[in-house]
């Protein structure tokens, strides 16, 4: 059960440009399925040969109307995005049949929390950089149907998701997983999976720890990339496999030979394709020692106005106020210190102090304001978009949007309570300068009168001597 668990959740995610070992991937996306442009929707078939097909067909000039003729269908898949490009869902499809459809949900931070495939569950909870997930194994229900006789591919049935793994994966700031630590009910230690990433943040290496067959198996893949960030090689060291996988791409950056090195055989796949307009391939031939073995058809449809993400542009936002504010609250800083150091204000500084206040608020309150048009505008844009989408991705965008929203109040809350308590601090340094300068006085004071009265009594005893 563990075994088939962690290859059908792998099996989901092959398409990846760089395919990790590890069982969960909270970051499905276009990118990371290597697509380009704002696409909507990918319907992906598999066909394979057919046991009267011709060798010398691939040789013969084809037409893409001809390959499902020729050809028969097998496996394949239908697949939604967001504009943002996230995954919102996929239908796994066996000869044309349609099967279960996958469904996705998003944390604030943009990682999956929730997502339900084929075979398993995983729900997704974050503290931080820190993401604790729960995997769950589908169990099938099918009454009482004589499992002999049915044809399970068309038999009803009913699920139930009882817990299977745990898992904790460490994250960086991006999202980009460098740790997951996966664990059984019991507790014992199922597989652990490290990563490390070059300047470009491309993963170029692992180390995998597998306790799933009952005893520790350490095997560690190293990747390499050339000067446009293409893979040309995978090396996979371990116990069940030592491989190495050399890749030659086109300009597109898809792989166009493989050719695989194991210790027994030595396999060399080529590939061809034809592309759309966006520079995604919509058919895929593939070769094993120049032999046919297999096609791909893709049907893309893209959206019409990409959606800015909303927790992106936020971020922005509050950086470039960040950045744009530094030098005004330096200077205020500096302005503060130079303040609690004067021991007496003079009208002229108090004048220019009250000057210094007025201009800040001032470029706060314009800086507010070009914030608040800048959130609506990407509103606008928001709302835009989502004329153009299903009623999931619009329930998804506006989910999305809301979770942004929220985080900008929190923000905004944030500000204005750091901003009231920045107050209160000033008045109470205000407060107890005063009140030193008054003590000060005082203290000036009654030495003076002790001096003045020391002074006379002294002159008097001198007059009185004399």
């Amino acid at each position: 059960m563990k075994k088939a668990l962690f290859l059908s959740i792998i099996a989901f995610c092959a398409a990846l440009t760089v395919q990790s070992q590890d069982v969960v991937n909270l970051r499905m996306d276009c990118q990371q399925m290597g697509l380009r442009g704002y696409v909507a929707s990918m319907d992906e078939d598999i066909l394979l040969r057919k046991d009267y097909f011709r060798e010398d067909w691939p040789q013969r000039k084809w037409f893409v109307k001809d390959l499902r003729n020729v050809l028969r269908e097998d496996d394949g898949r239908i697949v939604t995005f967001n504009p943002a490009g996230r995954l919102l869902s996929v239908t796994y499809t066996h000869q044309g049949r349609q099967g279960k459809t996958t469904s996705c949900s998003y944390a604030s931070n943009g990682l999956l929390s929730s997502f339900v495939g084929e075979g398993y569950k995983v729900e997704a909870k974050y503290n931080g950089n820190m993401a604790d997930i729960n995997v769950y194994a589908e169990t099938k229900d099918y009454k009482s149907v004589n499992l002999a006789k049915a044809d399970l591919n068309t038999t009803p049935y009913t699920n139930t998701y009882p817990f299977d793994l745990k898992c904790r994966q460490e994250l960086d700031d991006d999202g980009l997983v460098l740790k997951s630590s996966y664990y059984y009910v019991d507790s014992l230690p199922a597989k652990v999976c490290e990563y490390s990433y070059n300047h470009n943040r491309l993963l170029v290496s692992e180390k995998v720890t597998d306790y799933t067959s009952g005893e520790k198996a350490v095997s560690t893949v190293q990747y390499t990339y050339d000067n446009r960030d293409f893979l040309i090689k995978k090396v996979t060291h371990g116990k069940a496999l030592d491989e190495t996988c050399t890749y030659e791409n086109n300009e597109q950056g898809d792989c166009i030979k493989m050719t695989v090195e194991r210790p027994y055989a030595t396999i060399v796949y080529t590939f061809e394709y034809v592309y759309d307009s966006m520079g995604n391939w919509t058919v895929r031939l593939q070769y094993e020692d120049g032999i046919f073995d297999n096609a791909a058809l893709r049907t893309l449809t893209y959206h019409k106005a990409p959606a800015e993400p909303k927790a992106k542009a936020a971020k922005q936002a509050k950086d470039k106020k960040a950045k744009a504010d530094k030098p005004t609250k330096e200077k205020k800083v500096k302005a503060d210190k130079k303040a609690s150091k004067r021991e007496d204000c003079s009208a002229e500084d108090k004048k220019a102090e009250r000057g210094r206040v007025a201009l800040e608020k001032k470029a706060a309150k314009e800086a507010k304001a070009r914030e608040k048009e800048e959130m609506k505008a990407q509103q606008e844009r928001a709302k835009e978009a989502e004329k153009s989408m299903t009623k999931e991705e619009r329930k998804a965008a506006q989910a999305e949007r809301k979770a942004a929203e929220k985080a900008e109040k929190e923000r905004v809350a944030a500000e204005k309570k750091a901003e009231k308590e920045r107050v209160a601090a000033e008045k109470k340094a205000e407060k107890e300068r005063v009140a030193a300068e008054k003590k000060a006085e005082k203290e000036r004071v009654a030495a003076e009168k002790k001096a003045a009265k020391e002074r006379a009594a002294a002159e008097k005893k001198a007059a009185k001597g004399k």
